[in-house]
């Protein structure tokens, strides 16, 4: 499916690929799709946070954790804080 075939505006991804996404990960995500749905998968890079980790770096900061939080978790945390 082309993305202009999914009535938004997908301009900004237009072209845009990384080559970080393999065939086997599009397999294996297509693997868990029911019939005649659809699913994207999309790797972004939180630009804004290439200084500070650079900053951090320059002066003797080292990663000690790294993760995420469930988007479930977050969700409930947004409907919470709307409340």
């Amino acid at each position: 499916m082309e993305l202009d075939q999914l009535g938004a505006d997908f301009e900004v991804f237009d072209g845009v690929s990384t080559d970080l996404i393999s065939t086997d990960d599009v397999s294996e995500a297509a693997s868990v799709l029911q019939p005649g749905t659809a699913a994207a998968i999309i790797v972004y890079e939180n630009a804004w946070a290439a200084g500070f980790a650079a900053a951090l770096r320059r002066n003797g900061g080292q990663l000690v954790a790294a993760g995420r939080i469930p988007m479930d978790d977050f969700l409930e945390t947004l409907d919470a804080a709307e409340a």
